[in-house]
């Protein structure tokens, strides 16, 4: 949580923080701004002080919505002005800009920088700005990164979103459900009006729709994938691949709320009838995701959850990421990760080495069991994302049936 940055930085021996970049696909700056949506600018933070926003002029009404302690940047750092001083030079326009916010603001001593801008610039930019710094050393992180600890436990109002964005996402998924079933059938194919068969694309393009009518994005493609597709993790699923009776279809939807904040859910379905294989697979699945639900509880190791998975599949006979690394039949992924801002994000419910996080207040995490089986023509996966209150108590945000097969008409 935001209240935790200045306990955080003190950890990691940071006297100062530096957020740069444009609002869009940049997460940190997101999480400080609320969502605002602002171009070049920068987020800055002495260790217990407030946080400090530099804007441009036009965004001065975003900006102020934000709450943060505010810094005009034309008004006093105009561009144009240090572009003139270094003849048009942007990297060293750039860098005297930093330099200049740097000085001004006391950003003195180790000075962790973060925020979204590209790697290659990044680097020169980092590297000519250090070498105008005489008080200040700039340290980056990798791994476990301040920002994404902070980010891991979410608030009351920050689930409030989430739980918003869930059930507009379990709307959609509903509506979908039933696009589908008013098709007609010939033989084994699920067949729109005029008798051309209805296509995974077809279904995506509704889809797309109807996140878009509730004011929900898809950042990343859909997964709708059917059959041998469905036995691929993250297949998407071919857009030309018509819908047949008794075939599984996994259906994996992760749209970004209004908010900022993502939901993540999947339910596998089999339309018309499922073959006795696949009801024995799909039983095995939410056997477990029932389980794990039960199990997970604020103080729990997060990778207890997954062993306890891993175990369960052994000892069904299917093959695991543990039994056969880098398989791709059985149970080939860890049980599940934190959602926020990022769709996936800390904590990581995986045995990965080094992996001790506790389950704690705030936490956000999808539970997703699946067994894979492409060459055998199917796989199954069931999630939902859930959230621990700051009371403890855990809050299932994704609210849709479970159910395997979906009856036509």
């Amino acid at each position: 949580m935001k209240q935790d940055l200045d306990r955080l930085m003190a950890e990691r021996n940071l006297d100062a923080v530096l957020v740069v970049g444009n609002s869009a696909g940049n997460p940190v700056m997101n999480y400080l701004t609320g969502g605002a949506h602002l171009e070049r600018a920068l987020v800055l933070k002495r260790r217990g002080g407030p946080l400090t926003l530099v804007h441009g002029g036009m965004e001065r009404d975003t900006a102020a919505a934000t709450g943060l302690r505010l810094i005009d940047r034309d008004a006093q750092y105009n561009h144009m002005r240090y572009l003139q001083e270094h003849d048009g030079n942007r990297l060293a326009a750039e860098v005297a800009y930093l330099a200049d916010v740097i000085h001004d603001e006391n950003l003195r001593g180790r000075l962790g920088v973060y925020g979204m801008i590209d790697a290659g610039a990044a680097m020169l930019l980092l590297n000519h700005l250090q070498d105008r710094l005489l008080a200040t050393e700039i340290v980056g992180e990798y791994g476990e990164t301040l920002f994404g600890l902070a980010r891991e436990t979410k608030d009351a109002a920050e689930i409030a979103q989430m739980a918003e964005a869930g059930r507009l996402t379990g709307v959609v998924v509903g509506e979908t459900q039933e696009f589908v079933r008013q098709h007609a059938v010939h033989g084994d194919m699920i067949v729109k009006a005029d008798g051309a068969p209805l296509t995974i694309g077809d279904v995506k393009s509704f889809v797309r729709t109807r996140l878009l009518y509730y004011g929900l994005s898809e950042d990343g493609d859909t997964i709708f994938a059917q059959g041998r597709e469905a036995g691929v993790p993250h297949n998407r699923g071919s857009e030309s691949v018509a819908l047949r009776l008794g075939q599984t279809i996994i259906f994996d939807i992760f749209p970004r709320g209004g908010s900022g904040y993502y939901h993540d859910m999947t339910r596998t379905w089999c339309f018309g009838y499922a073959t006795d294989a696949v009801y024995a697979l799909y039983e095995q699945v939410k056997e477990i995701f029932d389980r794990t639900m039960a199990a997970a509880r604020v103080g729990l190791p997060c990778r207890d959850l997954q062993q306890m998975t891993l175990d369960y599949f052994e000892a069904k006979g299917h093959p695991t990421a543990r039994t056969h690394p880098g398989g791709h039949d059985g149970y080939v992924h860890s049980l599940g990760h934190g959602v926020g801002l990022d769709v996936h994000e800390g904590p990581s419910l995986s045995i990965a080495a080094g992996n001790y996080t506790l389950l704690a207040p705030g936490h956000v995490v999808s539970i997703e069991p699946g067994l894979y089986y492409p060459e055998r023509g199917y796989g199954v996966r069931v999630e939902d994302t859930i959230a621990f209150q700051t009371d403890g108590s855990m809050l299932n945000l994704t609210q849709f049936p479970y159910d395997l097969v979906v009856p036509m008409g």
